[in-house]
């Protein structure tokens, strides 16, 4: 192929790689884009082909084992973060309003304000800390904090 040829096929394969990177933000196709620059970069200084791909393929290497520390930090940090109402398990609140007939107290939560039960059903008393241990649909099941 001449060398007009590869040059473009290595510009796009680098900006699809960085795209995809920006996209998952995984860290997994960002050495991937750094070989295919670096193969890039050999093509314009008329490296043979196979030259270009074996640079792609080293760097590609060195990068993805470089980065890999990183990428384990990034994921476990995400994996760690809880949402949605996972989030709330653990959080501490106040009993702000009691003996609802249904047996439910209010209690703010964070800037949230929940039906909260316990898991005995007992009412608790308005002011009384709490911490939720679970959330069952629109309720939050919470204990008394001591």
């Amino acid at each position: 192929m001449p060398f007009v040829d590869w040059f473009w096929i290595w510009l796009v394969l680098a900006a699809l790689l960085y795209v995809g990177e920006m996209l998952t933000t995984t860290l997994f196709l960002l050495p991937f884009g750094v070989g295919a620059t670096v193969a890039l970069l050999a093509n314009i200084f008329g490296v043979d082909i196979w030259l270009q791909w074996l640079l792609f393929i080293a760097v590609s290497i060195i990068a993805l084992v470089a980065l890999r520390p990183a990428a384990r930090r990034l994921t476990a940090r995400a994996a760690q973060e809880k949402s949605g109402v996972d989030r709330l398990i653990g959080m501490t609140g106040t009993i702000i309003a009691g003996n609802a007939p249904s047996g439910e107290n209010r209690a703010q939560v964070g800037r949230e304000i929940w039906n909260v039960t316990t898991e005995s059903g007992s009412v608790l008393a308005v002011d009384t800390p709490i911490r939720v241990l679970r959330v069952d649909g629109a309720h939050l099941i919470v204990e008394k904090v001591e």
